[in-house]
């Protein structure tokens, strides 16, 4: 998508560049690849035929060598094939918006949860569209810089995905941490909650078993030291008094060192 007020610039300096890139053109060059077989190149060019968009740039094209040239066509509607579906190929729509508003609602129509952004504009303008939308990751005023840091996770969400790779992420992807508890025998009392009669012991049970959030609604963690110690870092009283005591028991039924003879 590209704001009305800058499209035609915009266009023209993507036929300078291209001239720049590949002044012979893109047929007879090494720097330029082919599709990888027919049948994707076939799909590519119903799409292209399918579209009621317009060339401005490119769209030339050879299938015995299964060749297709970078093709920019401009759009008028975002359900045109071309937006509504991916190419994976060298074809590029632009669909002029009218502003940002327009572009971020268009996002959310054409697919929610995209495997990758690229927002182009200023700090406010780009940190705003990160914020109105979701995705697997995002390149600020690039197409492509996220996704090729080895170090940074790789990953869709929602309809592109989930889980990432990359790094120490394709660790993690397949590795499952095991939760385990070991409990001793003398606890059985702090944990009468759990056996019946339950009557009166609901109110317990909350203040053992729920454990409320440590940051607000900013994502600001909250952070008191003596609360921290009181509660030995639990983040609740009764979780901290649980905690002494158990420190507590566990001191003095351990039994006394034996003496040596003498």
């Amino acid at each position: 998508m590209v704001d009305k007020e800058v499209l035609d610039p915009f266009v023209a300096e993507m036929r300078l560049v291209m001239k720049q890139f590949y002044p012979d053109g893109t047929k007879e060059t090494d720097d330029f690849g082919r599709i990888v077989h027919g049948k994707q190149w076939t799909r590519l060019k119903q799409m292209l035929d399918s579209t009621k968009g317009r060339i401005v740039i490119g769209g030339d094209m050879d299938e015995d060598q299964r060749y297709m040239g970078p093709t920019v066509v401009i759009v008028d509607n975002p359900n045109d094939p071309l937006v509504a579906e991916e190419s994976f190929g060298p074809l590029i729509p632009i669909l002029p918006i009218d502003d940002l508003d327009t572009a971020i609602r268009i996002a959310g129509e054409v697919h929610r949860t995209p495997l990758g952004l690229y927002p182009f504009g200023n700090k406010q303008e780009t940190e705003r569209i990160m914020t109105e939308t979701q995705s697997g990751g995002v390149s600020v005023n690039d197409a492509l810089f996220h996704g090729v840091l080895p170090t940074l996770p790789f990953g869709g969400v929602g309809d592109s995905g989930h889980g990432a790779y990359r790094g120490r992420s394709s660790f993690d992807c397949f590795v499952h941490r095991r939760s385990v508890t070991s409990t001793p025998g003398w606890m059985e009392g702090l944990l009468d909650v759990r056996y019946p009669p339950y009557e009166g012991k609901l109110a317990k049970f909350k203040k053992m078993s729920e454990l409320k959030p440590n940051f607000d609604r900013d994502g600001k963690v909250k952070f008191s030291l003596v609360s921290y110690i009181l509660s030995l870092g639990t983040g609740s009283k009764t979780g901290g008094l649980v905690g002494y005591a158990i420190v507590f028991l566990s001191k003095f039924s351990a039994r006394p060192p034996i003496s040596p003879l003498r």
